[in-house]
């Protein structure tokens, strides 16, 4: 090869070198879809099943999580099959001898996830019969949350052909199913005939109603499985049947941990509402403020000094007696909140900036102390105005502050820092805040009319926003009720049957066949206009 000829050969090389680029091949859109099932061996609805196993392939590999607990099998085996994936198949061999002239139904809830983006097949439903014949009647229905109204899932969904109280804590149902993401549930394939309908919080998976804390649901009367097989045209005259789940009441409200979230400040959580609530020091004491939040169920104490050694209390909770253990609080040395601990800062947060019908509010994570002379600045263009506030000897986390505002002004307040003093010995940080008052025109007004069907012991009404309880009445007849000084945006109204008239929601008992206290919503979201007055009717029905 002549040096020229080299030369040349070189320089192509380099330059091909340079223009070529090595780029990663294009994905394209993200997977969101779960496997599709390609295949069944033997089809889903087989008759006259004699085999010990049954395939079923989908389009793509996959992965099987924890079939022992997703996989619910109808009427129950008593022997957990094997599950076994080859490739894109999985196969499911039956250990045990299946009975004759048998529907057996098969649900596998969230189990089946593609292999590589984990998109889970939310309910694929297989079934059989070992008899001439497969049985072809539904059920279908809901598990709503009694308090929310809400769907809720993953609960086991049993049905029972006895009609016996007992059922869901001694015996396994017949069929079983699970309620997915929205609280629905379908039973498919099933015998004709009437049913018990539980829901189960299954928390030790043994189908049994046997834990204090698991929550169930129930229907008062037997329900009928309707003729309407799946994928039938009359499938959508199927009833929808509505169950209320619920954690049962506690005996006794039943204390858990006592928190020290912050120095000089416990919190004493209960599991339940507590009607009447005591306590007695065993030895040394420390003077408190004492303070239960809305729903009855959490105490909090405010000491009013430093807690230097551990007390001992017992507390008398609706009669029943625990005894606790104060001891002086630890600083967290890292996380949220530690960094007030270790510059002794009083926090102090500034509530209803601009509102033209609350008055302009400091917040406090503890009481404070008493104090007198507390200047306050507020400014409005070149006007400055000091007024002087104090500190009341009482129970004091929120302060109101006195201070007159015009509409569509903008404002300045400021407060010195080193004015309040927590029983911490913690101080504040100036405040400085500038906001624009709102005009009375900003804000709008709602009547509803609340119209009784019957008349029960008494309604709670509550207005809400963004699950927040903005007001709250007690009715035991046909009234209105007025929502004055609304921001604009969307409001809920929710009422409850207050059958005991104790002024807040009761859970239920099923033992003692009591289903929780009914709740209702307003059939829709209320959406409030500034300068706008609306009126509504919400008819409560009888149940």
């Amino acid at each position: 090869m002549t040096r020229w000829l080299f030369s040349v050969l070189c320089t192509m090389t380099l330059l091909l070198a340079g223009c070529a680029k090595v780029v990663l091949p294009t994905g394209g859109p993200k997977d969101t879809e779960p496997a599709k099932m390609l295949k069944e061996d033997p089809p889903s609805g087989s008759v006259n099943f004699s085999e010990s196993q049954i395939k079923i392939t989908f389009d793509e590999f996959f992965t099987l999580n924890n079939p022992s607990e997703n996989v619910l099998i109808s009427p129950p085996l008593a022997t957990t099959p094997k599950y076994l994936i080859n490739g894109k198949t999985l196969v499911v061999k039956f250990a045990d001898t299946l009975q004759p002239n048998t529907t057996y139904n098969m649900v596998f809830s969230d189990c089946i996830k593609d292999y590589h983006e984990g998109n889970a097949l939310s309910y694929y439903h297989y079934s059989f019969s070992t008899g001439p014949a497969i049985d072809s009647f539904t059920i279908r229905g809901n598990v709503l949350n009694a308090a929310t109204l809400e769907g809720s899932k993953d609960f086991l969904v049993m049905l029972y052909r006895q009609d016996v109280d007992s059922l869901p804590l001694t015996t396994l149902p017949d069929y079983v199913t699970k309620s997915l993401s929205n609280g629905s549930f379908t039973f498919d394939n099933i015998a004709p005939g009437d049913y018990k309908l539980f829901a189960l919080k299954d928390i030790n998976a043994n189908m049994l109603y046997d834990l204090p804390n698991e929550e169930i649901a129930y229907a008062d009367r037997p329900v009928s499985a309707s003729n309407a097989a799946k994928g039938d045209s009359t499938a959508a005259s199927v009833e929808t049947v509505s169950i209320l789940c619920f954690e049962k009441t506690a005996e006794h409200p039943q204390l858990t941990r006592v928190e020290n979230p912050a120095s000089g400040t416990y919190v004493i959580p209960y599991k339940s509402p507590v009607n009447h609530f005591s306590a007695q020091p065993l030895g040394s004491s420390l003077p408190y403020y004492e303070s239960i939040n809305p729903t009855q169920d959490t105490i909090f104490w405010y000491m009013k000094e430093p807690v230097t050694d551990t007390l001992t209390y017992v507390l008398n909770a609706d009669d029943h007696l625990d005894t606790i253990f104060l001891t002086p609080y630890k600083a967290r040395s890292g996380g949220r909140g530690s960094r007030n601990e270790q510059q002794n800062t009083l926090a102090v947060t500034v509530k209803n900036q601009g509102h033209r019908f609350k008055p302009l509010t400091l917040v406090f994570p503890a009481p404070i102390r008493p104090a007198d002379s507390i200047p306050v600045v507020y400014i409005s263009g070149k006007d400055t105005t000091t007024l002087r506030i104090s500190v009341p000897d009482t129970f004091v986390k929120n302060l109101e502050l006195p201070l007159a505002f015009e509409d569509k002004i903008n404002y300045t307040v400021i407060i010195p820092d080193s004015v309040f003093w927590g029983f911490n010995g913690k101080t504040n940080d100036s405040v400085k805040v500038q906001f624009e008052t709102h005009s009375v025109k900003d804000y709008g007004n709602l009547t509803m009319e609340y119209v009784c069907l019957e008349n029960p012991p008494q309604y709670i009404a509550q207005l809400l926003k963004d699950n927040t309880i903005l007001q709250e009445d007690r009715f035991s007849a046909s009234t209105k009720i007025s929502y004055p000084n609304l921001e604009p945006g969307n409001y809920r109204i929710k009422v409850i049957e207050d059958l005991n008239r104790n002024g807040r929601w009761d859970s239920g008992n099923y033992e003692l066949k009591q289903q929780p206290e009914r709740v209702l919503f307003f059939s829709h979201p209320i959406s409030i206009r500034a300068y706008w007055d609306s009126e509504e009717q919400f008819e409560i029905p009888v149940e």
